[in-house]
């Protein structure tokens, strides 16, 4: 093998930290298209710099199985991935104890966002992580379709289509959360 394969870079970068910036360059551009077409424009940039952050940080146990040093770096953008969404799934469980805790506070009700009662958290947890991102993006972010397309970098259809069905989860909870208030006993019939 070629000093200058990534295994050899990368094994040098240990003792010469700034040959990292090898595998950076050979490899930047491709991790970054790869987070934008699962993230979006928006969150690709910190989530790829993330990438080769914990990549520099976890050099020392590089393994290569592989010609290139990129399905090592898929694999590491996989878990920035899984973190991202873990994070937006604690901030969405936040927000519904947060709902739950208002739920009586008549003052509260006059705040941005003070609609979110705790079955409709619960909807939104429910939604699958694209779909609940759209629709976020049009309701919470106030864009249109086609700049919440723009924004996680897919075609307005998509959009559209991830729209309509998280809303149809959504009115669906909310009408059975509407019966069992006005029909207490009834909720589970």
């Amino acid at each position: 093998m070629p000093d200058d394969d990534d295994e050899h870079v990368l094994a040098r970068s240990i003792a010469e930290p700034a040959a990292f910036a090898v595998v950076y360059r050979r490899h930047a551009g491709a991790v970054l298209r790869y987070m934008r077409r699962r993230l979006g424009d928006a969150a690709a940039e910190d989530a790829t710099t993330e990438v080769f952050l914990r990549a520099f940080r976890q050099r020392a146990g590089y393994r290569p199985r592989h010609v290139t040093a990129l399905p090592w770096l898929y694999w590491l953008a996989g878990l920035v991935i899984a973190d991202l969404a873990g994070a937006e799934q604690r901030r969405l469980n936040v927000l519904q104890r947060l709902a739950a805790m208002a739920a009586g506070a008549p003052a509260e009700s006059s705040r941005p966002g003070s609609d979110l009662t705790p079955d409709v958290a619960r909807a939104l947890l429910a939604l699958s992580a694209p779909d609940r991102e759209a629709l976020l993006l049009v309701v919470w972010g106030e864009l249109s379709y086609e700049e919440a397309a723009l924004a996680v970098g897919v075609p307005i259809g998509t959009v559209r289509s991830r729209i309509a069905r998280a809303r149809k989860q959504l009115r669906a909870v909310i009408c059975v959360a509407h019966a069992s208030h006005d029909h207490p006993g009834d909720a589970h019939a």
